[in-house]
């Protein structure tokens, strides 16, 4: 385990292009372990890099005889090759790379490279063809595509290659690989340790409600604004399907303030800042938030990055986006954004172009009368979802109909996640009367519709959450479903495919809110679910044991005393600032429930609070990796997440017993991969995205080979 921390560590300094000390770690890694094949290959790497080409070529001589099918040693020693102008060896390295990984196309690309330099022009021509069919966003193929046809004589379709490669370089699509270590494709990078450990021992952990304490019982709720007041015997769909709520910090002082949706004129609006240590102050008619429409979803985040954090809101008069102006007060901007919307669901920022501001993605429901919710629910009546591109310059323009996320059914909610790890940010849309919408984000034009599942598919669904649950690397999602069984966990199989993962049994009649967190911080993500039975609400928890799968610890945890009403929204944070994750559940027709968690803390943590430099100041869409001894683990940054919520915009990691995070791994939207090696366990860590304007680290094409 000491061999793959140090391995892991070595990589982290190649990140942050320090290979002389990389070398060290690696070989410190390989004197522990000799045969530790990572550790020794990545010091062949290191030494490439640092233009030591003897003892590199010697180190990965040796590692290609001793696991031949290893696509990253021939691969960097085809690098090498290339770099000492040895053109027909590199041809033969990479031409064996290519018989493992026929699907690689920085291989072909080094192909096409190499038959151009030796005059080759139609194996060249061949090889840059099959790189932009694997990948059409790859700068270089266009590039050198461009100049072997030049060479052999074809000049206008030359010209249309160079203009591709232009655009694509011009617009931000893609960049051109170039010497720097980690441009030159995943496997030119050092291999990172996977080791999967045991699933520690149960620490006792009890939830316990505060809600009454805490200062967010009814009677401290302000009364809304009393125009357009909507009868609270009025009962329709939408509103028999909220509250929902977002965590966020309206004033930056780090810690998580709360907003409530209303539900009617006797439960409107709220907002909550947080006063630290568990209690909160009701500060709605001061915020400029006050509202009785009945609301449904909230998304926070920062859409004009000027460092404080803004709030949309869905209500039965359509979206309504705040503004932060500071000292805790919002004012509304839709109109001079350029929004028009009805008829809204629930709300998502993100930043689908990767263009460094957060756009808006709305889902959306034909609302009826409650007896009617059925026949509506599960007709081809719909009102289509809709995507609204941030301009950057204070307003907004509509893409959907260019971006084809528009969806068919009646759309509950939506998730952005990049389910197929191509750094491109996809959408899973929940849907009332069809199985699960999963949207591919093709960097350019419409987005994919796929069909993931094999043979069984999900239901109707309500919620939806990504979590990597078995380390492997690839974003899993569960949903909650508006029949039996009420939650559902499905495996993401290499970004293509999803099969049915088993979950201790659920009596539920319908599931609505749902959360990823580590309850116990012990290094393995957890579910938590809020769902109804025949005879009412509850909240269910369970622990992911990992091979041995999930272990209902409900009773365990003292959950199994929580009696709630209509609960809907489920959300998590550490509000109290002590390491371990709380819980919040709104209710319909009922007081939100705040759950603290005692216990969770006693095993080690890291709190991650990120801030955007280039990409958007909320850092959402960052995919975040940490390593600490034994525990490995990966988490995205998201803004609207499980059902009509979302949870803490900072990362809470369990770390086990680890006294660091050995490594932190950001990869931040717009591609910048940035390594914080050796931060300190139970505390909260505040990272800036790097400038990579000025500094030397690269924009990486993949992470971690994934």
């Amino acid at each position: 385990m000491q061999a793959a921390r140090l391995n892991n560590l070595g990589v982290a300094y190649m990140n942050q292009q320090k290979a002389d000390k990389a070398l060290k770690f690696f070989e410190e890694a390989h004197a522990l372990q000799p045969q530790f094949f990572s550790a020794d290959l990545n010091r062949g790497i290191a030494l490439l890099n640092l233009q030591r080409f003897t003892p590199a070529e010697a180190i990965l001589l040796a590692a290609v005889r001793r696991q031949p099918a290893s696509a990253r040693a021939w691969y960097n020693l085809g690098i090498l090759y290339r770099s000492q102008g040895r053109l027909e060896q590199a041809i033969h390295v990479f031409q064996e790379v290519a018989k493992i990984d026929k699907d690689d196309p920085d291989t072909q690309y080094f192909l096409g490279f190499l038959f151009t330099q030796l005059q080759k022009y139609p194996e060249a021509v061949s090889a840059f063809q099959n790189a932009l069919r694997l990948n059409p966003f790859h700068a270089s193929s266009e590039f050198g595509l461009a100049k072997a046809l030049q060479r052999e004589g074809d000049s206008n379709s030359a010209r249309e290659h160079v203009a591709r490669f232009q655009h694509l370089v011009q617009a931000k699509v893609a960049a051109p690989i170039s010497l720097v270590y980690g441009e030159q494709g995943k496997y030119s990078l050092a291999e990172q340790s996977s080791v999967v450990p045991l699933v520690p021992l149960p620490i006792p952990v009890h939830f316990v409600s505060i809600a009454s304490e805490a200062g967010l019982a009814r009677e401290n709720a302000t009364r809304a604004v009393p125009q357009k007041e909507v009868s609270p015997t009025a009962a329709t769909l939408r509103s028999a399907l909220g509250p929902g709520a977002c965590l966020l910090d309206i004033d930056r002082d780090g810690l998580l303030d709360i907003y409530i949706a209303a539900q009617d004129s006797q439960r409107p609006a709220a907002l909550f800042r947080n006063l630290g240590k568990g209690h909160f102050e009701n500060v709605t008619d001061a915020s400029g938030l006050a509202s009785s429409l009945p609301g449904l979803g909230c998304s926070a985040g920062d859409y004009d990055n000027d460092g404080l954090t803004d709030l949309a809101v869905a209500d039965s008069a359509g979206v309504h986006v705040f503004h932060n102006e500071g000292n805790g007060k919002f004012k509304e901007v839709t109109t001079q954004l350029g929004i028009k919307d009805t008829g809204a669901f629930s709300i998502n920022f993100v930043d689908y172009d990767h263009d460094g501001d957060l756009d808006l993605y709305i889902t959306h429901i034909v609302d009826a009368p409650l007896s009617q919710a059925a026949l509506v629910l599960n007709s081809n009546v719909y009102v289509s979802n809709s995507l609204w591109r941030n301009n950057g310059n204070g307003t907004f323009t509509e893409v959907t109909r260019e971006t084809g996320v528009g969806g068919g059914t009646s759309s509950l909610g939506a998730l952005a996640t990049d389910f197929n790890n191509d750094r491109a940010i996809d959408f899973v849309v929940t849907s009332a009367s069809t199985k699960p919408i999963v949207l591919l984000n093709p960097r350019e034009g419409a987005f994919r519709a796929i069909d993931p599942w094999q043979g069984e598919a999900p239901g109707p669904t309500t919620g939806v959450i990504a979590l990597d649950f078995d380390k492997d690397g690839w974003m899993d999602l569960a949903f909650s479903h508006l029949a039996a069984p009420g939650l559902s966990l499905w495996r993401n199989l290499g970004g293509s495919k999803l099969e049915r993962v088993a979950l201790p049994k659920l009596n539920w009649v319908r599931g609505f809110g749902l959360v990823a967190l580590d309850h116990d911080n012990d290094g393995w993500i957890d579910i938590a679910a809020v769902g109804e039975t025949e005879q009412g609400g509850e909240i269910r928890l369970f622990r992911n044991r990992g091979p041995q799968g999930f272990e209902d610890v409900t009773h365990a945890t003292g959950l199994d005393k929580i009696k709630l009403q209509h609960p809907r929204a489920l959300l998590a944070g550490d509000f109290d600032q002590d390491g371990d994750t709380d819980l919040l559940i709104t209710q319909n027709g009922g007081d939100p429930v705040l759950l603290r968690n005692d216990g969770g803390n006693r095993n080690s943590w890291i709190r991650l609070a990120l801030h955007g430099l280039n990409d958007n100041k909320s850092a959402i869409g960052t995919k975040v990796e940490i390593y600490a001894g034994t525990v490995q683990e990966k988490w995205e940054t998201v803004s609207s997440s499980g059902y009509l919520s979302q949870s803490s915009p900072e990362v809470l990691a369990g770390l086990g017993d680890a006294a660091q995070a050995d490594v932190v791994r950001l990869l931040w939207p717009t591609g910048v991969v940035q390594d914080e090696i050796e931060r300190s366990a139970r505390s909260r860590q505040s990272i800036d995205e790097i400038d990579r304007r000025g500094s030397s680290c690269p924009v990486l094409f993949a992470w971690n080979g994934r």
